[in-house]
């Protein structure tokens, strides 16, 4: 009898740690209801957020359901058992819209262990041009806490913010995190997968800087935004601020700075250390006002060993990549430990008319194994490493690939001064190519003539599942079978 009692006790312990789970229904619930089935379901956001939920609770709402509101929720979970928010049933996700009346669609302050997930999330004011609240999709806040833990956000879809775009202002965020004190807060292991962002001005997701000034330096750790997919974003992209290790691989993102007229690049760290961008695809980042910035990447401000590596970029039209340093002061180290290596560039820059564009003094960049491809119909100049506002050290360009076979031109027009610092080793130019005579520092085969025989060598590094067919001439190795099956299973 002792026994069967300790195991009837074990038991309710172990479906007490699996938690409840909770239904939300906006038609058919009633927040009298207990919420404990879906027949029983509750009805509204303010039930939710009423109540203190416990670890390994679920708590699910109506796929084909929307609320106007508001989404706070209170209690954490544990590692083994985090609090989950999801859906239930079929149909299109379960909406919350808050349309300018919160300024965040959902706010996960102070709360661990949490996921977030198959949820759309909209905040749109359709009565005002843009909302001056700084207006959010998601907002992770850690607030005087310390360290928060385990915020993973998974398959969301998050559209239609109308923030400000002006840099500064009352930006607004798809998903956005912010760490405030007075006593430093941050947060570990935040992971974001899976969603899709479109029509959010200003940023699409990104974080703040609070203690991302050296002299407090606190910054956030763990982050990993892999497989989603940003459209059509009126500023930034994703901007990886504030943390140490971060990890942004296989996203998509079309259409960045498509409203904004200030600076804003697709992708990029600032005051972060340990980033690594890795497979991600970016085209059609916008700069019609010939403004600065409109790249597909930029290693920023206050960052050290950043690595950009086995990306497809295409058609962006401020050019592929910038490398800068913010005023080096107590708060700011110098960006230094730059690697941008095995990456493909085609017909970046055709507006602005730059590629590269290292700005202030930064120290170690490596360029290598990359190609550089522009078919531009326009007879005018891309200039390749475009140098202002100081001289970088420490950069080096080793064993990329040149080839400008259009009428656009790749130029070199800058003073040997400027290129003091700079070292081409072992590149191939071809076709369209002038100013090379301003280079001090070449190193090996640097230039081949249009009919040269030289072909870029293959190798296991670089992301061939995203060379286009017409680029396969320069590999006549690489096999057609499998160039058919990148193409099949959507790697192209």
């Amino acid at each position: 009898m002792k026994k069967l009692l300790m195991l009837l006790l074990c038991c309710s312990a172990v479906l007490k740690a699996l938690g409840n789970t909770y239904y939300i229904d906006d038609k058919k619930g009633d927040d009298m209801f207990d919420g404990r089935s879906a027949g029983k379901a509750w009805r509204s956001l303010n039930r939710v957020n009423k109540q203190v939920f416990e670890a390994g609770d679920s708590i699910l709402f109506k796929r084909g359901g929307v609320w106007d509101g508001q989404l706070v929720p209170m209690g954490s979970g544990t590692v083994k058992a985090p609090i989950v928010f999801g859906a239930f049933g079929s149909g299109a996700l379960p909406e919350i819209k808050a349309s300018g009346h919160f300024k965040d669609a959902v706010l996960l302050k102070n709360l661990q262990n949490i996921v977030v997930e198959y949820l759309a999330l909209s905040n749109f004011d359709s009565t005002i041009p843009f909302q001056k609240t700084g207006p959010t999709g998601v907002r992770v806040l850690a607030e005087d806490i310390g360290t928060l833990h385990n915020i993973r956000l998974a398959n969301l879809y998050i559209h239609d913010i109308n923030g400000d775009n002006k840099k500064g202002s009352a930006e607004g965020y798809g998903i956005f995190w912010d760490c405030q004190g007075p006593k430093p807060s941050n947060i570990e292991h935040l992971v974001i997968e899976n969603c899709k962002v479109e029509r959010v001005d200003r940023n699409g997701i990104r974080g703040n800087g609070t203690f991302s000034f050296r002299t407090k330096w606190f910054p956030n750790k763990y982050l990993v935004i892999r497989n989603c997919l940003l459209d059509d974003i009126g500023g930034d992209g994703i901007v990886v601020k504030a943390f140490d290790t971060a990890m942004v691989e296989h996203n998509k993102l079309f259409h960045i700075r498509t409203r904004a007229k200030d600076n804003a690049v697709a992708i990029w760290p600032h005051s972060s250390d340990n980033t690594v961008i890795q497979y991600n695809e970016v085209a059609y980042t916008q700069n019609d006002n010939w403004a600065n910035d409109g790249q597909s990447f930029d290693i920023d401000g206050n960052s050290r060993n950043t690595i950009i590596q086995y990306n497809y970029s295409h058609d962006n039209e401020g050019g592929f990549m910038l490398v800068i340093s913010d005023l080096i002061n107590k708060d700011n180290v110098m960006t230094t430990g730059n690697i941008i290596r095995y990456n493909l560039s085609v017909n970046d820059g055709l507006n602005r008319k730059r590629l590269f564009n290292f700005a202030g003094v930064t120290d170690s960049t490596v360029v290598k194994g990359n190609i550089f491809y522009n078919e531009g119909s326009k007879s005018y100049t891309t200039e390749v490493a475009d140098i202002e506002y100081g001289i970088p050290d420490h950069v080096s360009f080793d064993d990329n690939y040149f080839l400008f076979a259009g009428k656009n031109a790749a130029v070199f027009s800058k003073s040997p001064k400027q290129y003091s610092k700079v070292v081409f080793s072992n590149n191939v130019f071809k076709g369209n190519i002038i100013g090379m005579d301003n280079l001090v520092n070449v190193k090996g085969l640097s230039k081949v003539k249009s009919n040269g025989s030289k072909v870029l060598h293959k190798s296991k590094f670089f992301p061939w599942m995203y060379l286009p067919a017409k680029l396969r001439v320069l590999v006549p190795d690489f096999p057609e079978s499998l160039y058919q099956s990148y193409i099949s299973n959507g790697l192209r």
